[in-house]
Formats: structure tokens, C-alpha cells, sequence
């Protein structure tokens, strides 16, 4: 199974232009695997013991290259950090002001990207951002 996920994750740099080196192909494999929006500190801290050689400098400069080849989709938020999303197809983000964790959340969502609006704009991305209390905290709150 691991196998299959870096054969993927090598597929997807490969085709991108980007060198799929040791860190690239794991943070990539992280990135795929994970629904969390990581910032790159929550990257580098999830990997550095696997990968010692991995450095601050690296995940900020892996994130940069895979933000503008398209792989991930900056997730705005939390104005205090970036955080990332390998999950490009359009969705919505949950954001608890409690608990502070940032959730994919299923809601009927139209794809707008590719399409003029009324007034003629074309629209190349769309973001759903929500914030409120999550079902967890709601539960402890009583």
C-alpha cells in the first residue's frame, strides 16, 4: 500500500515538472494522506523524526513549489499561518473557534471555476470557508 502511495506521489511530481527527491515524494505522501490543512511547521514536526535530514527551510521551500505547480491549494483560513490542502476540486473548510482544528466539510458546493459570472468575470478558483463550534466541542459543551 505505502508503495503504491509513493509510486503515486512520484507520478503526480514527475508530471508537475517538480524532481521527486526523498522529502518531496514523503511531504507529498503526508500532504495525500492527511484532511488536517497542515502548516509547514505541523509537516515538519509529523516528519522530522522519520526523515532527520529534513529542515524547516525544506518543507517552507516544497510547499512554495508544489503551491505554484498546482499540487496543493493554499487553505486562507487561519490569517495567523498557511496551511495546505492536497485536495484541489473544490470544497468547504470548517473551522472550529473552539478547538482551533480545520475540517473538510460535505456540503453541496457548485463548481463556478472556468465560468463567466453575470457581470463577466471568469472565475479561476473558489474557497467555502465556515467557522463555528464542531460537533465535539458542542457535545462537551453539553
Amino acid at each position: 500500500m505505502r508503495s503504491e502511495k509513493v509510486a503515486r506521489a512520484k507520478e503526480i511530481l514527475k508530471s508537475r515538472g517538480i524532481q521527486p527527491s526523498v522529502q518531496r515524494i514523503r511531504i507529498l505522501e503526508y500532504l495525500m494522506s492527511t484532511r488536517t490543512h497542515p502548516s509547514a511547521d505541523e509537516i515538519f514536526q509529523a516528519l522530522s523524526s522519520e526523515l532527520p535530514t529534513l529542515s524547516k527551510t525544506t518543507v517552507y521551500n516544497t510547499i512554495e513549489s508544489f503551491l505554484k505547480a498546482g499540487i496543493v491549494k493554499p487553505v486562507y483560513i487561519d490569517p495567523k499561518e498557511l496551511r495546505v490542502d492536497a485536495f484541489t476540486t473544490p470544497h468547504a473548510h470548517f473551522k472550529c473557534t473552539k478547538c482551533l482544528k480545520i475540517y473538510d466539510i460535505e456540503i453541496d458546493m457548485p463548481d463556478f471555476t472556468s465560468k463567466k459570472t453575470k457581470d463577466g468575470h471568469l472565475v479561476f478558483s473558489q474557497d467555502l470557508y465556515l467557522e463555528g463550534i464542531c460537533a465535539d466541542c458542542s457535545k462537551k459543551a453539553g
